[in-house]
């Protein structure tokens, strides 16, 4: 750090007396003023006597301002000149390193979220699968209950077939043809609540399976992506901010603001901002040929007046 050598910095200010009396006179100078009266060509040329008068005062209080403040302002320069060097290198370093921090969080916030989109696609496909192989088992489960539900069916047919033709032979007489009839008919009952308990514990199965291979794949899920690095004392916050859009000078972008309210984007009026100043200069070079819209040239004089 190339600093200027050591310096004695002192500054000694006063006020004399008759200099406290003089300021504290003309501080009074509005209250006269304000008591004029202008009324009459007379009273006119006293007012005009005392602008004349004031102004050669302000003058004065002016130039005793300046004294009294000139060694204050050396006093600035000279400590400008020994502390603005190293306050330049430390801003200038300052803002270096933030840079350089902000492109490592960047950097640190890119590599996350690739890790988490590997992670969440790694997740999306488990996921899938899980459900292709819980769909895979309920299907299984299904047929088989479908294929217990067909042969209870059939065998209720044969309990009711049977049950029937003991019926027709007890009828007849013949009762040793009806105790067999009867007994096949007992048994295609028996074999119809198998096949219907069966078909239960076909889906019950079917379903369990269907549950264990969800939670497998839940297992499997990669766990949580690492948040990105914190340093003590550092932070970022998102800070957007509006830049011309490529291939638009300023000019450009007026019109297509202009273009766009045209076409009822209304919440862009903020965008359109009145440069008073430049209104002024164009009312002062057109007087009242002055045609912009919305706005008029007034004409509004202003007082001169030079000291006696």
């Amino acid at each position: 750090m190339n600093a200027p050598e050591p310096k004695e910095l002192s500054v000694s200010l006063a006020l004399t007396p008759q200099l406290v009396a003089d300021l504290g006179r003309e501080a009074g100078a509005l209250e006269v003023a304000q008591a004029y009266v202008i009324d009459s060509p007379q009273m006119a040329a006293l007012a005009n006597t005392e602008l004349q008068d004031v102004k050669r005062r302000l003058k004065l209080v002016d130039e005793w301002r300046e004294r009294f403040l000139a060694p204050v302002r050396q006093l600035t320069d000279t400590a400008n000149e020994f502390f603005n060097p190293a306050r330049l290198a430390l801003k200038a370093s300052e803002e270096c390193l933030k840079t350089a921090l902000l492109g490592w969080n960047r950097k640190e916030e890119d590599r996350v979220a690739a890790e988490r989109r590997i992670a969440e696609d790694a997740a999306r496909r488990a996921r899938a699968e899980a459900e292709a192989k819980a769909a895979a088992e309920r299907a299984k489960a299904e047929e088989q209950a479908r294929e217990a539900r067909q042969k209870a069916a059939a065998a209720e047919a044969e309990r009711a077939r049977a049950a029937a033709e003991a019926e027709r032979l007890r009828h007849e007489g013949n009762a040793k043809a009806a105790a067999e009839q009867e007994r096949k008919a007992k048994a295609a009952a028996a074999e119809r609540a198998r096949q219907e308990e069966a078909e239960r514990t076909r889906v019950e199965e079917g379903e369990a399976r269907a549950q264990q291979a969800t939670l497998q794949a839940a297992a499997s899920i990669p766990v949580a992506v690492a948040e990105p690095g914190k340093l003590a004392g550092f932070s970022s916050r998102d800070n957007w901010v509006a830049e011309l859009a490529p291939g638009f000078t300023e000019d450009g972008a007026k019109r297509a603001i202009c273009e766009a309210l045209s076409a009822g984007r209304f919440d862009l009026y903020s965008m359109i901002l009145i440069d008073k100043k430049a209104a002024n200069k164009l009312a002062k070079a057109l007087e009242g040929n002055f045609n912009v819209p919305g706005m008029k040239a007034i004409n509004k004089p202003v007082a001169a007046s030079r000291a006696a």
